[in-house]
């Protein structure tokens, strides 16, 4: 029932080499932290959709929307990671675009995640941790850097 996210696994491993072009410092650990954490978000959300498209098509078709909104939000970390995925460097422009969009990456994750958690929990225990962890991920992940 839940195979969407397996499919999911060789982004994550890309994260691995994003980070290290953006250092080690604090940077480096929250993007690499938020670029695992949306992209388990992203597969409960997915498979979450694709259960609802027969069952409800109208939550089907909202989450569509959600999921687009999420996708924007982390664009500039989906794209570096799947740059280091396919071995290629990350230009600085992008650089400065994954440190910009951190922030609403995190906050839009954090949104996501917790209607999953209301509209379907049973999926979304499959992808993600618990909701009181994720209270506590996302007091860090909101947090800058100092």
């Amino acid at each position: 029932m839940h195979g969407l996210g397996m499919n999911r696994i060789g982004g994550c491993c890309a994260a691995v080499g994003l980070m290290a072009t953006l250092g080690a410092c604090a940077l480096s650990d929250r993007a690499e932290t938020l670029y695992h954490r949306q992209h388990r978000v992203a597969a409960a959300l997915a498979e979450t959709i694709v259960i609802n498209e027969t069952r409800d098509p109208l939550l089907a078709d909202s989450l569509y929307g959600t999921e687009t909104d999420l996708n924007e939000a982390c664009a500039p970390l989906r794209r570096a990671g799947y740059l280091r995925f396919q071995d290629e460097e990350i230009d600085s422009a992008l650089e400065w675009e994954i440190v910009n969009a951190l922030d609403g990456c995190a906050a839009k994750t954090d949104q996501t995640e917790t209607l999953l958690w209301r509209i379907s929990p049973e999926i979304t225990a499959f992808f993600l941790p618990s909701p009181s962890t994720v209270t506590t991920q996302a007091s860090r992940l909101t947090r800058s850097p100092r």
